[in-house]
């Protein structure tokens, strides 16, 4: 039986179009449709539920340490009030999860994970958790919602207060809001302006609520699953079992600089990770795809270049703010370069494409502070 996130009524007093993702009850899309809560992000807000993800805390002595002997990321220099992507990876490097870690003191951090295998991934770490560290489970008592769109600052200095364009990209602020423990973060999934609030879970559908009211005179639209699926792909981002899985390493992902073979600390996978980056195989890495069709490369349709397979769609979807149909997956990288004439097998037909550079929509809203 699917979960619910706190905000279920909140959904089904909207009419959310409900659907089962990774075990919870959640909206893929609203009576306003995929389009119009796409394009409200892209000029706009949108507002979306992630109560379902989850947040582990990490207490250690030296927690930047503890970091590096669990993911494959060296946290060595993450300063307090930043944040940083990061992957969990299995013993054969596979990647387990793709997570963000939030370094609120030189002893504390939390790490937010996807929520297709919560606890699954808390027993992986466990397994690589420094003696003397504890890592507890948050995620039931956490709540989270995302306010993201060129518009979001507005409601979010409703809200809560803060202006978050005063915020370095990738930064957190820890504080208190109408007396629960609220973590505001310039993040998002869409590619577009925006922040990211975990809240003390029964406090979110006040949260969502306030939101929601102060949005009003904004446009602020709820959005779903479907509409943060499409923003994601615009943005180049992968998601877990579609551009991210076991079979996966973090060195194809295209975040090769997010992977430290050099740092002292082992991980799971960190040998096998240093043979493959010294191996002269053939690779594969993650690329952008312009289909010229109005046609979706759906996921696992095979790539060609001069009539040899050279990799594989692991998603596509339509470009609804860049236009055209776009898709993203793994060639191998000594064929995959920016501008090549490449060929999609969809049904019986090929369709012509190219490999274009990440990200689709393009923006530097993210990494600079909003005039």
């Amino acid at each position: 039986m699917s979960k619910n996130t706190p905000l279920f009524p909140a959904h089904s007093e909207l009419e959310a179009k409900m659907i089962d993702f990774n075990g919870w009850n959640m909206p893929v899309q609203y009576k306003t449709g995929i389009i119009k809560e796409h394009m409200a992000v892209r000029e706009g807000v949108g507002i979306f539920d992630t109560a379902h993800m989850g947040e582990f805390a990490l207490v250690s002595s030296n927690v930047r340490v503890a970091l590096n002997k669990m993911l494959v990321g060296d946290f060595t220099k993450l300063k307090t009030g930043r944040m940083r992507y990061s992957f969990i990876c299995n013993e054969n490097a596979g990647v387990k999860d793709d997570v963000v870690v939030f370094l609120i003191s030189d002893q504390e951090a939390m790490i937010c994970v996807n929520a297709g295998d919560i606890e699954g991934d808390f027993e992986l770490l466990l397994k690589t958790l420094p003696e003397g560290a504890v890592l507890e489970d948050q995620s039931a008592s956490t709540g989270k919602i995302d306010i993201q769109g060129p518009l979001a600052y507005k409601v979010v200095e409703k809200v809560t207060g803060f202006d978050f364009r005063t915020m370095p990209f990738y930064s957190f602020i820890m504080t208190e809001w109408q007396g629960a423990t609220m973590i505001l973060s310039r993040s998002g999934y869409t590619g577009s302006a925006g922040v990211e609030i975990f809240v003390d879970a029964d406090a979110l559908g006040q949260m969502w609520y306030y939101s929601c009211e102060a949005g009003k005179e904004f446009g602020i639209c709820p959005c779903g699953l479907g509409a943060r699926d499409t923003l994601r792909l615009e943005a180049g981002l992968p998601l877990y079992g579609h551009e991210l899985s076991l079979d996966v390493n973090p060195l194809m992902t295209g975040y090769t600089k997010l992977v430290s073979l050099d740092k002292p600390e082992d991980f799971l996978g960190k040998d096998i990770l240093g043979e493959y980056s010294k191996s002269g195989k053939k690779k594969n890495k993650l690329v952008g795809i312009d289909v010229e069709s109005k046609r979706v490369a759906r996921e696992g349709s095979l790539i060609y270049l001069d009539g040899k397979k050279i990799g594989y769609v692991t998603s596509g979807g339509p470009g609804i703010f860049v236009g055209g149909s776009i898709a993203l997956g793994y060639v191998q990288d000594d064929i995959g370069i920016i501008g090549a004439n490449i060929e999609i097998k969809l049904g019986k037909k090929m369709i012509p494409a190219k490999i274009v550079e990440l990200p689709f929509f393009k923006t530097d809203e993210l990494r600079a502070i909003i005039k």
